[in-house]
């Protein structure tokens, strides 16, 4: 049985499930902040929030100077499932598998 993963602590490759996503990106996130990286180049400084209204688990990646935010849950695998918004409209899913 695969170990379950609640902490977004850590380094993640960001895999693309649909929408408008680069390919290149990961995520190095921290205690309450985070980047995210494309090509391995830092490109957008984000917080880490709980997501509100959603179960505890739940978290969201409030980018600090883009109209961006990514909805994350996690998954029994490990793993963790978002989606991104721009303006509140969703423009992509994808998987954080850690690195």
């Amino acid at each position: 049985m695969a170990e379950h993963r609640a902490s977004l602590e850590g380094r993640w490759y960001v895999r693309r499930v649909s929408g408008l996503l680069p390919p290149g990106v990961t995520k190095r996130i921290g205690v309450g902040s985070g980047w995210t990286l494309l090509l391995g180049l830092p490109v957008a400084p984000f917080r880490v929030l709980g997501a509100q209204g959603a179960p505890s688990a739940d978290r969201v990646l409030r980018y600090r100077v883009l109209p961006i935010r990514d909805e994350l849950s996690p998954r029994a695998d490990g793993s963790w499932e978002g989606r991104g918004l721009l303006l509140g409209l969703e423009f992509c899913r994808f998987r954080l598998e850690p690195r």
